[in-house]
């Protein structure tokens, strides 16, 4: 994992000039699935202009993943998010995640992802979405956690954040802000552990209900079980079954 430099009290030039070194010690290098036009998707399988998501959660989404140049809404659910940095990174993308420093990101190796393709910003400085439009323009992923005090973000802020997010290469996730018109909405709340039963135990999975919403067209629902099933923590003969590494749909519609 890369963790930026701190970017308090620069201005625009220097912090410019930290985000482009930073960048440039990752890399770069194609990501799956989004190499080729797909006029019809095969269920599974990524459209061209999207990065990949967890498992079957791509049935979910209209070309299989996050959209790249658009906004994606997605609710409060770091487990989701952690889910989503691994399907990326697994998959070859460069990840960005910027003003979340509690995020606990140990997980995404187990996942399947690879922390050396995240950069992580915690703090942006007094105009975060002025670092997030320059990282939009170079990584395929970018996360960014809204913490002001006004969730709702008004049209004249966001322009400039809009604007470069529609030249760039990034699908860009947005956490506790209201930018104007997403063109995906994804809610999601755990909703069960599994693992830990009569007082004893320890959590082995979790479920986690998601709900996607696109413009004009009806919710679809899924949902994720990460980790082991409730059945599944154990072989008849004793031995335990290793964790699943991605989250797998088991409900949709």
């Amino acid at each position: 994992m890369t963790r930026s430099p701190d970017l308090t009290g620069m201005d625009r030039p220097a912090r410019v000039r930290a985000l482009r070194a930073t960048l440039a010690t990752m890399g770069g290098g194609p990501v799956r699935g989004d190499a080729e036009d797909v006029w019809h998707r095969v269920p599974g399988v990524p459209s061209a202009g999207v990065v990949p998501v967890p498992g079957n959660l791509a049935d979910c989404l209209p070309r299989g993943g996050l959209p790249r140049r658009e906004v994606t809404a997605v609710g409060d659910c770091p487990a989701l998010v952690v889910e989503l940095i691994a399907a990326a990174t697994g998959n070859g993308a460069r990840v960005a995640v910027v003003g979340w420093p509690d995020l606990l990101l140990a997980g995404i190796p187990d996942a399947g992802g690879n922390l050396d393709r995240v950069v992580v910003i915690p703090d942006p400085g007094p105009r975060p979405f002025a670092v997030t439009g320059m990282l939009v323009e170079g990584m395929d992923l970018v996360i960014h956690r809204w913490s002001g005090e006004d969730a709702a973000v008004g049209v004249s802020q966001a322009r400039p954040l809009l604007a470069r997010t529609r030249r760039g290469t990034a699908a860009l996730i947005v956490i506790g802000a209201r930018l104007p018109a997403p063109s995906v909405r994804i809610g999601a709340d755990i909703v069960a552990y599994h693992g830990i039963g009569a007082g004893s135990g320890r959590i082995r999975g979790f479920d986690i209900a998601v709900e996607v919403t696109v413009k004009a067209a009806p919710p679809r629902r899924a949902l994720l079980r990460v980790g082991c099933t409730p059945v599944e923590t154990a072989r008849t003969d004793g031995h335990p079954v290793s964790p699943w590494p991605v989250p797998r749909v088991v409900r949709t519609g």
